[in-house]
């Protein structure tokens, strides 16, 4: 038996973990509320298209070319499963690039086989050897059927970026690109255009410099060429610079002189964006709202800067959570998921027009691994087309740095209920959120909510492998069955701990989503 001392003492320790439990409880599930209001009568902010959402593979991952098999029926399923999307085959190799519609047998600097057939071929690799700085590659007819056959069978649109280093001094010689052309035309195959990668930096990544007038010049030639040789229809997009930052004015400077020279010319004005340097970037970084917040403020800059071109639509060609092939064991991870889910919601907010994905495979920031294995971006990816539609609505939301809310009609595809809507969000914190759905377009009485929410096993957020409502996902079919939480008659929703949530509330009184 216990004495009297031992059992107070007892008692005493139960209370205390009681009430720590308690504690716990009450901090990770009874959350802060945060008030969102929505309202009936409200103007759509921004229109995106079906492909706003989309894909890239660096022009890397082609130099050898068994590292990505185009063939593969599941390749081909996972990057169907996120069409209509555009696909970008670009990155700083695309400008170690030479086409060739045959394969050449040990082509080198020092040997290229003079034929009538590879004439064009050495002059661009004599060109090249001149930069001895990267090697460069032979992209065949072959590797380049394959691309395209895939993008056929996907229903995913090919962005090629052209070679812009093949030069004769400071003149673009347009050869390798003529040959391209011609065999694309000849294989009807339907691409949009560039013309170089992040031109603004060849400096330090290539020690060569082409100013922005002498690039809108090159597009000018482009331009001319793609109007002779069958892609008059073509979008030419340009000129991709680096993410703006005030300590490195030149991004800015760039691509306003460019816009200056050549508005007439191009469809579509791009950069890139990225959060964080890989090579430092810590799991906290990717969690912080202040990382967050750069994409606002650069977005911002780069309109501003450009206003006088806002008639040009906007594209993000190439971005991802870090550069530099992406932090290891978390850009790849649920640790960079909410950084991705906020990227589409505040691009789609500030009306840019496409956001293509760094990488679908290849790097520590690819959204399949090797093996063809779904990662976390990819899920979120799949219900993001799914479940949001292409209006953009005005949300209004009291809520904490480390809560982050948009909301879009739903998409038509999802619900033939015209006046559902898609609120999505990111919570940042390791408590539960609670959202109270406020506004005239919400009426508590009679709302039906599809409820579908992503989280990481017992929080780990370098995991990946993550749940969708408390279950793991893993692939196992081209289309896989992602079957909601169904909630009735509430006006509440919540988020456990580190989550993403997605909830199609149906049966609003909003009548733009018609």
């Amino acid at each position: 038996m216990y004495s009297n001392k031992r059992l107070v003492a007892t008692c005493a320790l139960i209370f205390c973990c009681n009430i720590a439990l308690l504690a716990v409880f009450v901090k990770y599930n009874i959350g802060e509320k945060c008030y969102v209001t929505i309202n009936e009568e409200q103007e759509v902010t921004a229109i995106i298209p079906d492909d706003f959402l989309s894909i890239g593979i660096d022009a890397s991952e082609i130099q050898n070319h068994d590292k990505v098999d185009f063939t593969k029926s599941k390749f081909r399923e996972l990057a169907a499963a996120l069409a209509p999307a555009r696909f970008r085959l670009g990155g700083t190799m695309s400008d170690r690039l030479i086409f060739s519609k045959d394969d050449i047998p040990s082509l080198s600097c020092n040997n290229c086989p003079a034929t009538p057939e590879t004439e064009d071929v050495c002059v661009a690799v004599q060109e090249l050897c001149r930069q001895k700085f990267l090697p460069f590659f032979i992209m065949t007819g072959n590797k380049w059927t394959e691309i395209n056959d895939f993008c056929n069978a996907t229903n995913i649109k090919l962005l090629f970026t052209l070679n812009v280093l093949i030069r004769n001094n400071q003149e673009w010689n347009d050869q390798n690109a003529i040959e391209l052309l011609e065999y694309s035309k000849y294989k009807n195959y339907s691409i949009d255009w560039q013309l170089g990668n992040e031109p603004n930096s060849f400096p330090h990544v290539f020690n060569v410099n082409i100013s922005p007038r002498t690039l809108s010049h090159d597009y000018k030639k482009l331009r001319k060429l793609l109007n002779h040789h069958g892609y008059k229809k073509s979008w030419l997009v340009g000129p991709d610079t680096t993410r703006p930052q005030e300590n490195r004015p030149s991004c800015l400077n760039y691509m306003v002189e460019f816009l200056g020279n050549v508005s007439h010319h191009v469809n579509i004005r791009s950069w890139h964006q990225y959060y964080l340097n890989s090579r430092t970037a810590k799991l906290e970084d990717f969690w912080n709202p202040d990382t967050f917040d750069l994409l606002k403020e650069q977005i911002e800059t780069m309109q501003n800067h450009t206003k006088k071109f806002h008639h040009i639509p906007m594209w993000l060609t190439e971005t991802s959570s870090s550069y530099g092939g992406g932090a290891p064991g978390l850009s790849n991870s649920y640790a960079g998921s909410p950084l991705w889910i906020d990227k589409l919601g505040l691009s789609a907010k500030y009306n840019i027009t496409t956001v293509i994905r760094q990488s679908f495979i290849g790097g520590n920031y690819s959204m399949i691994d090797d093996q063809l294995e779904p990662l976390p971006d990819w899920w979120l990816s799949v219900l993001y087309k799914r479940l949001v539609g292409n209006k953009v609505l005005h949300l209004s939301c009291k809520c904490s740095p480390f809560q982050r809310i948009y909301a879009h009609c739903a998409n038509r595809k999802y619900t033939n209920d015209t006046s559902a809507i898609t609120i999505y969000a990111v919570n940042l914190q390791f408590e539960k959120a609670k959202f109270l759905l406020n506004g005239t377009a919400l009426h508590g009485d009679n709302l039906n909510i599809d409820e579908y929410i992503i989280s990481a096993p017992s929080n780990n957020r370098r995991t990946k492998t993550v749940l969708l409502n408390g279950w793991p996902l893993y692939y196992d079919a081209s289309y896989p069955d992602l079957q909601p939480h169904r909630m009735k008659y509430g006006n509440h929703i919540s988020m456990p701990p580190y989550s993403i949530g997605f909830w199609v509330v149906k049966n609003t009184s909003i009548k733009i989503c018609k």
